[in-house]
């Protein structure tokens, strides 16, 4: 005998709703004011991060300057390079002027990070010492 099974497919359970957010019993209105301490504590750390982002922007120029400088020398050493190798004579010229370039430049990319390194670290110590200031005092 031939006999057919039939399966019943159980269908996927809907998904359940979204909790509700929770209700701040606690919270301030609009209407309220905070504390004297509570808002002298705001104005000051308001005011340190100020004096922070305006001590951290000489320095970031220079790190954004010391950028453009090594992207330009960067640009400027490999169009010299583009150029010396479309006037090569051979493969073996283009192959020399090739190791010529990297070996040349090699010591160049590492002092130029290691500038970058020293800039990108005198702006981290430019930008936190008012915080760090702020720190102290509290």
């Amino acid at each position: 005998m031939d006999e057919t099974v039939i399966r019943e497919t159980a269908k996927a359970p809907a998904p359940a709703p979204a909790p509700e957010p929770p209700v701040l019993v606690n919270a301030v209105k609009p209407e309220e004011r905070l504390s004297e301490p509570v808002e002298d504590a705001i104005e000051s750390a308001v005011q340190t991060l100020e004096k922070s982002f305006e001590a951290a922007m000489p320095a970031a120029l220079a790190v954004n300057q010391k950028l453009v400088d090594i992207a330009q020398a960067n640009m400027n050493a490999g169009l010299d390079l583009a150029r010396d190798l479309a006037a090569a004579k051979s493969p073996m010229e283009a192959m020399r002027l090739g190791m010529n370039y990297w070996h040349d430049n090699a010591g160049l990319f590492q002092s130029q990070a290691e500038e970058l390194w020293t800039l990108s670290a005198q702006f981290l110590t430019t930008a936190n010492e008012p915080l760090r200031a702020h720190i102290r005092r509290s």
